[in-house]
């Protein structure tokens, strides 16, 4: 009896066995089965995103080719050479020549860029170079139109801003003639008659040079102009009149300095054309201080620039007493006069 129930301990006990081990095997094989499936499911993951990829670099080598094609299209002689070329109008020799051409221009043009002259200045020549072959076309001479455009651009800088609506254009014209006969006469070594004065710069609100309302303090935009084509014009002058000395004229109209405070002019001038002190903080109580002040805020600017260095520069004032005809006034203008506000620039020798 005892050794039956030993057997059957002994198959229990395999079958419980056997049983665990086939439940092992099972999770083993889905265990596998999973990992095969993951493996799998990460290989199509690569295989799409190479897919996508290439779909996107293919999209973006299409969008370029097609930006090429839009930029040859709309350059009439390049898109002429290619059809020609893909009709076989062009030879070999043709298209070698055509694209050896392209080759160098572009190098012409990095080389002029390497020296600083940029692609948008190169353009504007071609341009310039359009408009002098149109006007050759209609008959007339670009350097002729090019001085006549200089010539009227002089009369405006140097004459007051009024003084062109003045004059009637008979008398421009002798004007001009005038100034010719006496530059020849000059070039020449003539006999000059009279004085040879430079041109007047005349600098006033009305033409867009603005200081701060009852202030000496010069707007960002008139700094500039004195920066650039104020200080071109002078070294102009200078060259064709022999001249080093700058005079800085302030002019004022008769309105009344507001304020009623006293004049600090005495004790700050001498900080405020050193440098020491901004030209803020002068308080003029005059017209002739304020005129002053101008002045010399006109003068601390030209003096920073190093092509001016060898030139006296000095400030002045005629405060409401010139009118912008150059002559004294009559008292009789005493309200907002935008013209008589002004700087007046003249050049003489010191000799």
């Amino acid at each position: 009896m005892s050794g039956t129930i030993g057997r059957q301990s002994a198959s229990y006990r395999q079958g419980l066995v056997l049983g665990l081990t086939m439940a092992e095997i099972m999770l083993l094989l889905v265990f596998s089965l999973l990992i095969a499936v993951g493996v799998s499911l990460t290989s199509e993951r690569v295989k799409r995103d190479e897919l996508m990829q290439r779909l996107r670099s293919a999209e973006a080598a299409e969008a370029a080719n097609s930006a090429m094609v839009d930029a040859i299209r709309r350059n009439p002689r390049i898109s002429e050479f290619l059809d020609r070329t893909a009709a076989g109008a062009a030879s070999a020799d043709a298209v070698d020549e055509y694209w050896r051409t392209l080759v160098e221009s572009n190098e012409i043009v990095e080389a002029m860029e390497r020296h600083g002259v940029s692609r948008k200045a190169l353009k504007e020549g071609k341009e310039d170079f359009a408009r002098m072959q149109q006007l050759r076309n209609k008959g007339l001479d670009p350097d002729e139109a090019a001085r006549g455009a200089a010539l009227a651009a002089a009369i405006d800088g140097v004459l007051p801003d009024d003084a062109v609506a003045k004059r009637t254009p008979e008398q421009i014209a002798a004007l001009i003639v005038e100034g010719i006969a006496a530059t020849q006469s000059h070039d020449e070594g003539g006999p000059k008659e009279g004085h040879q004065w430079p041109p007047i710069i005349n600098l006033s609100e009305a033409g867009g040079y603005f200081f701060a309302t009852r202030s000496a303090e010069l707007s960002p935009d008139f700094e500039i102009k004195l920066r650039t084509a104020v200080v071109d014009r002078l070294l102009d002058i200078a060259a064709s009149f022999h001249v080093d000395v700058i005079e800085v004229i302030g002019h004022t109209d008769e309105r009344p300095v507001s304020g009623g405070g006293l004049s600090n002019l005495d004790h700050e001038l001498a900080s405020v054309m050193s440098g020491a002190n901004g030209v803020g903080l002068l308080q003029p109580a005059d017209n002739a201080g304020l005129g002053l002040a101008r002045a010399l805020a006109v003068v601390n600017v030209l003096s920073t620039d190093l092509r001016l260095r060898n030139f006296q520069i000095l400030p002045l004032s005629a405060a409401q007493l010139i009118g912008t005809d150059g002559r004294l006034t009559r008292w009789d203008e005493h309200g907002d006069v935008r013209e008589r506000r002004r700087i007046e620039i003249r050049m003489r020798s010191s000799m």
